[in-house]
């Protein structure tokens, strides 16, 4: 049995001694490169650009302030407000102290402030957790007025403005400062004790003297004249003159009053 020939071996290759270090090195500096080295940043992508969305108007609506309307009325200081958003509150206005039920000067306080108040139109000014100011339709304060007509005392530390109107209406006797109330306003009307008057004394005429007790004479002329004789008339004292008969004496035929003209009787004595 023949064997078969082995074939021929090929001839080994063999690098250059330079290739080799080129290699080597290259080697070496990929191997160090790896290591130590950090690899190189990849560049992001770059968005591109968005066009902004179109700018939208708004329109910024304020809403309406509330208004209020005095729905009802406990006393001058408290009252109940119907709001125009359908709200309701019931306040107490600040800086107010006045006179309730029986007490003094109560009826005249209530009256005031319903003719004030009643269904009108109000502005709330300052709003705290004490009670709140009230604005009256024509801008002036409530409290401010009902203090200064002397329909309530002040109440509490409030405003000089308050303050003032009360000791105005203290020091001119205003509404409850006067009699009877003298600014008690937690009791009931005092009951005052009228002052008796005095009876007039009548005076006593004093007595007449003589001469005032008899009534001066009549006027001559408006003395009736006596009937005269008739064969004894003087028209005048220069007719009794002429005939040669005076002075006339009272009772002597032709006197007549009318020709003693001082009433002594004693006529045409001159």
């Amino acid at each position: 049995m023949h064997s078969t020939p082995a074939p021929p071996s090929r001839p080994k290759l063999k690098f250059p001694t330079w290739l080799t270090v080129v290699l080597s090195v290259f080697a070496v500096l990929f191997i160090l490169g790896a290591v130590f080295g950090k690899p190189a940043p990849t560049p992001e992508p770059v968005a591109a650009p968005v066009a902004p969305p179109p700018a939208t108007v708004t329109t910024s609506v304020t809403p309406a302030p509330v208004t209020y309307t005095v729905d009802k009325i406990t006393d001058a200081a408290n009252v109940e407000l119907a709001g125009s958003d359908g709200s309701h509150r019931i306040v107490r206005v600040l800086g107010l102290e006045v006179a309730t039920g029986n007490n003094c000067y109560a009826t005249e306080t209530a009256t005031w402030s319903n003719s004030k108040l009643a269904g009108t139109a109000v502005k709330i000014t300052t709003d705290t957790t004490d009670g709140v100011a009230l604005a009256l339709s024509d801008g002036t304060d409530y409290a401010t007025t009902a203090l200064s007509a002397g329909y309530a005392r002040l109440a509490g530390n409030v405003s000089d403005s308050l303050r003032n109107a009360a000791n105005a209406a203290q020091q001119a006797a205003t509404g409850l400062w006067a009699e009877p109330c003298k600014g008690v306003i937690n009791a009931p009307t005092p009951v005052l004790t009228p002052t008796p008057t005095p009876t007039p004394q009548k005076e006593t005429p004093a007595p007449r003297t003589s001469e005032q007790a008899a009534p001066p004479p009549p006027p001559v002329e408006d003395q009736p004249e006596p009937e005269q004789p008739s064969s004894a008339y003087y028209k005048n004292c220069a007719a009794a003159k002429a005939a040669g008969v005076t002075p006339l004496h009272r009772g002597d035929p032709g006197y007549r009053p009318a020709l003693d003209r001082d009433g002594d009787g004693i006529a045409c004595e001159r």
